[in-house]
C-alpha cells in the first residue's frame, strides 16, 4: 500500500514537472506568434482562419474537454497525469530536435515574457500552495490555466501596449527629428506588393558607384525598424538613404513618409497581398499611393506600369517615370534573356537611349525590379555605362544551391501570387523534373480562392509534382489537375525528393516552408 502511495506521489510530480514545462512552451508559443504577425490585432486573428490555426483551436478545445473531465471526476487520475507527462515529453523532444517555436529575444519580448511568466508562477503557486490537498481540483486548475494561456499572453500584450505605443512614439520622434537635420540627404520610398526588397538591394548597389548610400537593412520596413535604422545607422555622410516600407493598414506608409522624408517614391506593383487586413482592394492601392501623396513638390513618382492598380491609382500631378516591360512609356526592356541564374535586357529610354544590362539575378520579375532601379540612378545623373556596370556588381543572395545534384530554389522568405507564379514560370529553365514545395498563402481574404486556383493551373502546366504543406485552400489547387499531394514533415519531404528526383531536376521553395526543410536541404 505504502509502495502504491509513494508511487502515486512520483507520478504526480512528474505530471506537474510536465506540465510546467508545457506551459513554457505555450506561453513561448504565443509571444512567438504575437511576435511573427508583428503585434498587428487583425493579423493574430486573421491567423486562426488559416490551417495552423484550425489546429490551435482544436487543440484548445481537446483541453477544455480534459478541463470538464476533471472537473466532474469522470477520468482517473492516473489518464490525467498520463496526459501531462506525456506533454512534457513532447516539449523535451522538441527542444531537442530544435521544433519549439519561441519568439527572437527583443527587449519588448523580453518584457512581456516577464509579465507573462509572472502571471504563469502566480498562479501556479496558488494552486499548489492553497488546494494540494485536492488532487481533482488540482488537476481541473491545471488543465484551466492550459486554456488561459493564450489569453494571458495576449492580455500582456495589450495591457502595455499603450506602454509600447509611448515608447514607440517617443523613438519615432527621434527618429524624425534626426532625419529632418539631415539637411543633404536625399531619400527614395519604396513600397509595394512585391519586390520592395529586390529593388532596394539593387539601387543600393547601382548607387554606391556614385554616392554614399545607406539602406534600410533585411525587411525592417515598419515604422519602428525604419525609426531604429535612422537612429543607429543613418549619418551626415550619407548621401542617400534608400527606405523600404511596409503597412498592413493604411496610414502605415504616411508615416514611414513623416518619419524618412522621401523625394522620391517607388512603387513596384500592386496586387491583393494583405487584403485580409486592408479590407478592400481599395484600400490597399489608397495605402501604397500614400507614399506618392506624401512626395513634396519637386517629388518623383517611379511607377511600375505593367501593374494594373498602379495605373489606375495614379492621379497626384507631380513629375513621374513610368517603367514596365510589357508597356513602352519612359523606361522598358527590350531583348530580354532568362537564365537560371542570371539575366539579361537592353533597358530603353524615351529619349532613346538604350543599354545592354547584365545581372546575377533569378527570374523574369526582376527584369521590372532593375527597371526601377535603373530609372533613379538614371534620375540621379549617372551614367548608362556607369549603370550598366554597376549592374554587374549586384550579387544577390543565394537562391539557387545544390542537394545531392539536384538544384533547389529558395524563395522561402515570404510569398504573394504574384511571386509564386513568376518563380513557377522560371521553372521552364531546366529540362529535368520540376517541383514546387509551398505552403497555401495567407491574408489574402476573399481573393484566397482564387488566387489559389491560379497558382494550381500553373503548377498543373508547370510542374511535375507539388507537396502543399498546408491545408487552407488545397481543395483550390487540387482542382486544377497535376500531381499534387500535401505532406508537411520536413523528413518526408526531404525522402520523397531524394526517392523521385535526380541530377538535372528542380525544386522550389516558395514561402514559409518548414525551416527545418531548408536546413535539411543546404
Amino acid at each position: 500500500m505504502a509502495y502504491l502511495e509513494s508511487t502515486f506521489v512520483l507520478l504526480f510530480f512528474l505530471a506537474v514537472i510536465s506540465w510546467f514545462l508545457k506551459q513554457v512552451k505555450n506561453y513561448l508559443f504565443w509571444l512567438y506568434l504575437w511576435q511573427l504577425k508583428n503585434y498587428h490585432f487583425g493579423r493574430f486573428l486573421a491567423h486562426f482562419k488559416t490551417e495552423s490555426g484550425k489546429r490551435i483551436i482544436s487543440g484548445w478545445l481537446l483541453f477544455f474537454v480534459f478541463f470538464v473531465l476533471a472537473s466532474l471526476h469522470l477520468m482517473p487520475l492516473a489518464v490525467f497525469y498520463a496526459v501531462f507527462i506525456l506533454e512534457g515529453f513532447v516539449f523535451l523532444k522538441n527542444l531537442f530536435i530544435g521544433k519549439l517555436k519561441r519568439p527572437e529575444f527583443t527587449k519588448k519580448i523580453i518584457f512581456l515574457g516577464f509579465f507573462s511568466f509572472a502571471f504563469l508562477l502566480f498562479f501556479s503557486f496558488d494552486v499548489f500552495y492553497n488546494h494540494l490537498n485536492s488532487p481533482f481540483f488540482t488537476v481541473s486548475y491545471l488543465f484551466l490555466l492550459e486554456l488561459l494561456a493564450p489569453l494571458i499572453v495576449s492580455f500582456v500584450v495589450i495591457v502595455f501596449q499603450p506602454l509600447t505605443i509611448v515608447l514607440r512614439n517617443r523613438i519615432i520622434k527621434k527618429a524624425t527629428r534626426k532625419r529632418k537635420n539631415l539637411n543633404n540627404l536625399l531619400t527614395v520610398g519604396i513600397t509595394g506588393s512585391f519586390g520592395k526588397s529586390s529593388v532596394k538591394e539593387f539601387l543600393k548597389t547601382i548607387l554606391s558607384s556614385d554616392f554614399k548610400v545607406a539602406a534600410t537593412e533585411k525587411n525592417e520596413n515598419s515604422e519602428m525598424g525604419v525609426s531604429e535604422y535612422i537612429l543607429k545607422k543613418l549619418n551626415e555622410e550619407h548621401e542617400i538613404f534608400i527606405c523600404e516600407m511596409g503597412a498592413y493598414n493604411r496610414g502605415g506608409i504616411k508615416l514611414l513618409c513623416s518619419i524618412a522624408g522621401p523625394k522620391i517614391g517607388i512603387i513596384t506593383g500592386i496586387n491583393n497581398q494583405h487584403l485580409a487586413t486592408f479590407g478592400s482592394q481599395e484600400n490597399i492601392i489608397k495605402a501604397k499611393f500614400e507614399l506618392i501623396d506624401c512626395l513634396p513638390e519637386e517629388g518623383l513618382a517611379i511607377l511600375n506600369w505593367d501593374s494594373e492598380p498602379v495605373r489606375g491609382g495614379f492621379k497626384k500631378n507631380i513629375s513621374n517615370l513610368k517603367y514596365g516591360v510589357l508597356d513602352r512609356e519612359d523606361v522598358w526592356a527590350e531583348d530580354v534573356k532568362i537564365e537560371k541564374s542570371k539575366l539579361s535586357f537592353r533597358a530603353c529610354f524615351k529619349n532613346r537611349d538604350s543599354v545592354k544590362i547584365e545581372a546575377e539575378a533569378v527570374g523574369e520579375q526582376n527584369v521590372s525590379n532593375l527597371l526601377a532601379a535603373i530609372a533613379v540612378a538614371r534620375k540621379l545623373g549617372m551614367g548608362l555605362k556607369d549603370i550598366a556596370s554597376a549592374c554587374r556588381k549586384i550579387k544577390p543572395k543565394s537562391n539557387l544551391f545544390s542537394f545531392k545534384g539536384i538544384d533547389i530554389l529558395d524563395f522561402s522568405y515570404s510569398s504573394n501570387p504574384s511571386g509564386v507564379l513568376s518563380h513557377l514560370d522560371h521553372l521552364k529553365h531546366w529540362s529535368g523534373k520540376k517541383v514546387v514545395v509551398m505552403p497555401c498563402l495567407i491574408e489574402l481574404g476573399t481573393d484566397s480562392r482564387v488566387a489559389h486556383e491560379e497558382i494550381g493551373k500553373k503548377i498543373a502546366g508547370v510542374c511535375d509534382w507539388a507537396v502543399i504543406t498546408s491545408k487552407e485552400c488545397l481543395p483550390a489547387i487540387k482542382k486544377q489537375g497535376g500531381s499534387v499531394v500535401f505532406m508537411n514533415n520536413p523528413l518526408k519531404i526531404r525522402e520523397k525528393i531524394i526517392k523521385e528526383l535526380s541530377l538535372g531536376d528542380v525544386v522550389l521553395l516558395e514561402g514559409r516552408v518548414p525551416e527545418k526543410l531548408i536546413n535539411l536541404l543546404k
